[in-house]
């Protein structure tokens, strides 16, 4: 496969993917250990364990409305 086949939209998708799947996991592991910088940010730790999974899924949902409305128009 040629690099233009693949083209700018399928590396926005490996730069989501990548953030869903090593991003956001190792900053949940890291968690305990900014807590100051959690509680700066007006949030617990319990806060920050529920929406940091968040994060990911809207990029992975927003990503995959978007390939979907761009293969339909195409």
């Amino acid at each position: 496969m040629s690099d233009e086949a693949f083209g700018w939209r399928g590396w926005v998708l490996v730069g989501v993917v990548v953030v869903a799947f090593l991003v956001v996991p190792a900053a949940i592991l890291f968690l305990p250990q900014a807590r100051g910088f959690v509680a700066a940010l007006g949030l617990t730790l319990r806060d920050a364990y529920l929406v940091l999974p968040l994060v990911p899924a809207f990029l992975l949902g927003a990503t995959a409305v978007w390939a979907a409305v761009r293969s339909r128009a195409e």
